[in-house]
């Protein structure tokens, strides 16, 4: 029998339509051994048949072969490496491709797009929508749902609504990516205007829709729209949905109605596992770990993701000894479980024990991924581990997440807050990518080492790329001019901030403010700017102005802002400590005697400090007293 091309094609295709990788195999040898060249249709049909059966690698093999790489080769690599989450991968073969002068279908731009939202980078996915603009595919709806989806996860929402309202065509799709997108900001009622306008043009809404908007009402805990959209899903008939009903035992829990999770719960038909997973996180989030536990316990059947849970859930309530020994008991531990469990133990202050799990988990040969990593970096920081941190920054290397956006800005930050901040601006100049949050860790980092004008360098820097700064940007942006003494600097970005970028100052940005001016020795023009706030100060900003007192010797104002202090948080001892301090260094010698026996009388004690060293990779914690 003589075995043409066109037969190799029609078998892997059936190879691809029964996802038989084995029998591909066996074809592709077939060929090489009759002489046949993977080039052309043949070339591409057979790079089709490995990535649809899952192995990129045998993919890239063929690929690397073929002599005449034409679109269709190209472009199924780049999809390939794009929805396997190799993004850097996908963005490089886009570059080859373009420097052979191959022209772009619509299916390498999407592919890339993806690749670009997943590294969150901006500029490139920027310079990948001029081209789609000179290939005249703008138009194109598949390729404009894309684009906002791109920009909207490289933190441009206003580039992503402003594509979106341009867009002449827009199907479920678009409407339900716009949703999502204001959703994952946080932005709850612009993804409920978006909802409602998409309804009143006459798009239906779909399970992913719904989904979608119930999130963004689960994250502001937006009860009343969250129970219109479940009527509107009764009306649909999406009642019986498991995906849809999941959403609403989520929205309705996270909103603290836990009566009405648990109804959805149980009018969901045989509730598949996701759905126990949703209703026991409700009851932990809710701080009801008892009755997480008996569901937990109740459970026809359990998968990881429902021990992960239920570890979550001991860990979001402070309980972490029964989240160890749960972790402990669980059957199948994956890379989700150790993560969760080494995140649990970093936010709770466990950082020795997050790196010592981190260690046993790397001998269990379970591979970190990038939560894993920006989990545990975090125990380094909170312990000043420099030399950990190292290691695990070579693990990083090895295990090839060095491009990871959100791994590198941990790293960033584990630098900067262990000392080395020249280590963190390397890391960052040589990214390739970079997010908002990128931006907001080195300003962060330098600001907290002194540097204001170099900080304020960083904030122009990061507004001239394209990224719009948010409130944490001001936060570090006024706590340099702060440390700078640069109150003129800090009234402009304060005012930048609240005129040009309408963002609404939180108390955190007032006491950076009184900082500012407390700092430069403006003490009666601090007190003016906490009495004139819209909202009422706590007790941390007033100690601020406490402390700059102190660094004034203004013993006089002292006196009376402690006195502010002692009644918004009468058991704190710092404003005690810090007073004494202030009128022991004035020779006010009565007042001292006063306020020490006022602390005596009121049993309140100062705090001892507590200090870390690194000793041979191992962190010893020492409180001031010890012997």
């Amino acid at each position: 029998m003589a075995w043409q091309s066109s037969t190799y094609v029609c078998l892997l295709q059936s190879s691809v339509e029964n996802m038989d990788l084995a029998g591909g195999k066996r074809i592709h040898a077939h060929l090489n051994q009759n002489g046949f060249t993977a080039d052309g249709v043949l070339g591409n049909t057979l790079l089709n048949m490995y990535v649809k059966c899952g192995t990129v690698q045998d993919a890239r093999k063929v690929f690397d072969k073929i002599s005449e790489r034409d679109v269709c080769s190209w472009t199924v690599m780049i999809a390939a490496y794009a929805r396997l989450g190799d993004g850097f991968e996908s963005m490089t073969l886009f570059q080859q491709m373009q420097s052979k002068q191959i022209r772009p279908n619509e299916f390498a731009f999407s592919s890339v797009l993806s690749a670009c939202a997943k590294l969150q980078a901006l500029e490139k996915g920027m310079g990948i929508h001029q081209d789609i603009i000179k290939s005249g595919l703008e138009y194109d709806v598949a390729l404009a749902n894309a684009l906002v989806d791109m920009y909207a996860k490289c933190g441009s929402i206003v580039k992503a609504r402003e594509l979106f309202d341009k867009m002449p065509k827009r199907n479920v799709v678009s409407w339900t990516l716009m949703i999502n997108a204001y959703a994952r900001q946080g932005l709850a009622s612009e993804a409920l205007s978006v909802f409602c306008l998409m309804q009143q043009e006459g798009i239906e809404p779909n399970d992913f829709t719904f989904a979608t908007v119930l999130s963004a009402c689960a994250k502001l805990g937006y009860l009343e729209p969250g129970e219109e959209i479940h009527e509107k899903i009764v009306r649909r008939g999406l009642h019986s949905d498991a995906f849809v009903m999941s959403s609403l035992v989520d929205m309705y829990a996270k909103c603290g109605i836990l009566e009405k999770a648990q109804i959805c719960f149980e009018k969901i038909y045989q509730p598949e596992v996701v759905s126990w997973n949703a209703m026991i996180a409700g009851y932990a989030q809710n701080g009801l770990i008892d009755k997480a536990l008996k569901l937990f316990r109740a459970m026809p059947e359990r998968d990881v993701f429902s021990w992960t849970t239920m570890i979550v859930g001991y860990v979001q309530n402070g309980i972490v000894d029964k989240a160890l020994k749960l972790f402990e008991e669980t059957p199948h531990r994956d890379m989700f479980s150790w993560t969760a469990m080494i995140a649990g133990l970093t936010q709770n202050g466990h950082g020795n024990e997050a790196i010592n799990l981190f260690a046993q988990m790397v001998l269990s040969d379970v591979k970190p991924d990038s939560n894993t990593f920006a989990s545990v970096l975090p125990a380094c920081t909170s312990l000043a581990a420099l030399e950990m941190g190292r290691e695990i920054h070579e693990k990083i290397i090895t295990n090839g997440f060095q491009s990871d956006i959100f791994v590198m800005n941990a790293l960033i930050d584990m630098y900067a807050k262990c000392g080395n901040i020249l280590k963190s601006w390397r890391i960052f100049e040589q990214m390739q990518w970079r997010d908002l949050a990128s931006w907001n860790v080195i300003i962060g980092a330098y600001a907290m080492h002194g540097y204001g004008k170099k900080t304020l360098e960083l904030f122009e820097q990061m507004k001239d790329s394209g990224m719009n700064p948010d409130h944490i940007t001001f936060v570090s942006v006024l706590s340099a001019c702060s440390h700078a003494g640069m109150v003129d600097e800090g009234y402009q970005h304060f005012n930048y901030m609240t005129d040009y970028c309408h963002i609404t100052p939180t108390m955190e940005h007032y006491s950076c403010m009184v900082d500012v001016l407390g700092r430069a020795g403006h003490l009666d023009e601090a007190e003016d700017f906490i009495n004139k706030m819209p909202v009422k100060p706590d007790a941390t900003m007033w100690t601020s102005l406490l402390a700059a007192c102190r660094m004034h010797n203004n013993v006089e104002l002292a006196g009376r802002i402690a006195e502010y202090i002692f009644e918004l948080d009468p058991n704190d001892a710092s404003p005690y400590v810090l007073l004494s301090n202030i009128y022991a260094a004035g020779g006010r010698w009565a007042d001292l005697k006063n306020i020490r026996k006022k602390m005596e009388d009121m049993g309140i004690k100062k705090t001892p400090g507590c200090s870390w060293i690194e000793v041979n990779k191992k962190v010893h914690g020492f409180l001031g007293g010890d012997g």
